[in-house]
């Protein structure tokens, strides 16, 4: 073989490779085809081979019971050396296979059709091929029933391909994400602690313009470590990797530590936060992951609310439902975003003054564990400005001691 043609088998080779079949277990979509391909063409075996270096490897196989055979002896190999249909009526008078063991020893084969199957790459992998013990010729009709199931071959391996493809994307991205939190995270709890410190005054008093400096570098490593904790959950969830405890909490405590979480950007905003809540009121859920819905919805109200108004929380039960609801005075959500804005990474604009920065995950995590308390989050327009987010959840919750957050 020349060095180009050394070249082409190994791109081809590659091509195989990346269909990820090789060795793999039979799957319905393939026997359907060599079923039908049987059926319709009235002959004893019918095969989708892949070649591989040294063996054609069969995914599906009907009449035959083996799993592969060497190259050296395959039909399939000399039919992917070019792209149109081969087709030998007698394999006896065929210089090429007169004398190979499956022709003059089991299954004596005389008639083969191969029409050969594309990658999506455009490399001939393979064939759909159809086999006999009887000497005979295809019609026209026929051999395009070969060609037209070999293309419905092809489509099958382009899926599995494009699955794989996106199964790896999807893999990498979530470890990405994961381990980049991870690395994140613990140097940012860090600087943030010491700039905390720093701010203390137990280290000495900082001249006014660097306490500023620190102030302001104090704020961003808090926000960045909230980001990194927003991503981490976010990953974690869609793995079914956190899980939710659940027992009975008192919901004017749940709302009492959320309060207490916003308290500071409450106080800087001029936003104070109105509270609503009986305190007979209880349910059944995981108390830190409520306050964690809470505190979400509360610092998202205090950011866009303007100085000067006030921040409303209030909660009551209906029957088996709690509805506990937070309302903002800020300049409401855009009527064409109110469910997109629960969606991972969605955020809007709102005025520059009271933006924080933000990865746009709380949302998302907030219905997530929302969700999985058995219950519903929707974003309404209040009816004199502002925007309403409204959580309904079952009172007596899941019967489930311990249950995954999806």
């Amino acid at each position: 073989m020349s060095g180009a043609g050394w070249d082409s088998e190994i791109q081809r080779l590659a091509a195989v490779k990346a269909l990820r079949l090789l060795d793999t277990p039979r799957e319905e979509r393939f026997d359907r085809i060599t079923r039908l391909a049987q059926r319709l063409l009235d002959v004893p075996i019918a095969l989708v081979s892949l070649v591989d270096v040294d063996r054609q490897w069969f995914k599906s196989c009907v009449g035959l019971d083996a799993e592969q055979t060497h190259r050296s002896v395959s039909f399939c190999s000399h039919a992917i050396a070019e792209p149109t249909m081969m087709e030998i009526p007698d394999a006896t008078l065929d210089p090429r296979f007169a004398d190979n063991p499956h022709v003059v020893g089991d299954p004596y084969i005389r008639f083969y059709a191969g029409q050969p199957i594309a990658a999506p790459s455009g490399h001939l992998v393979g064939t759909l091929c159809v086999v006999g013990m009887q000497v005979r010729h295809l019609d026209e009709a026929e051999r395009q029933c070969l060609r037209d199931l070999a293309a419905w071959v092809e489509l099958e391996c382009a899926v599995v391909q494009a699955t794989q493809w996106e199964r790896d994307a999807v893999r990498a991205r979530t470890d990405f994400v994961s381990v980049v939190s991870h690395e994140l995270r613990t140097p940012l709890t860090s600087i943030s602690g010491s700039l905390e410190l720093a701010l203390s005054g137990d280290f000495g008093e900082l001249d006014p313009r660097v306490r500023d400096l620190v102030g302001i570098a104090a704020r961003n490593a808090q926000r960045l470590v909230r980001m990194s904790s927003d991503v981490l959950d976010l990953h974690h969830m869609r793995k079914g990797d956190l899980r939710l405890s659940f027992d009975r909490v008192s919901l004017a405590e749940v709302v009492d530590h959320a309060v207490h979480s916003v308290e500071h950007a409450s106080r800087t905003g001029q936003v104070p936060v109105v509270v609503a809540c009986p305190e007979s009121l209880h349910l059944r859920g995981d108390a830190d992951r409520l306050v964690q819905v809470l505190t979400n919805l509360l610092a998202n109200a205090v950011r866009v609310s303007e100085p000067g108004t006030k921040v409303e929380v209030a909660a009551e039960r209906a029957g088996n439902w709690t509805t506990i609801t937070v309302r903002d005075h800020g300049p409401g959500i855009p009527p064409d975003r109110l469910a997109a804005i629960f969606e991972p990474f969605v955020q809007f604009e709102v005025p520059a003054q009271r933006q924080a920065g933000s990865a746009g995950l709380g949302l998302a995590i907030t219905r997530g564990i929302v969700e999985a308390h058995g219950g519903t989050i929707r974003a309404l327009l209040a009816p004199d400005g502002g925007s309403v987010f409204e959580v309904v959840v079952p009172a007596d919750g899941p019967q489930d001691e311990d249950r995954p957050w999806w």
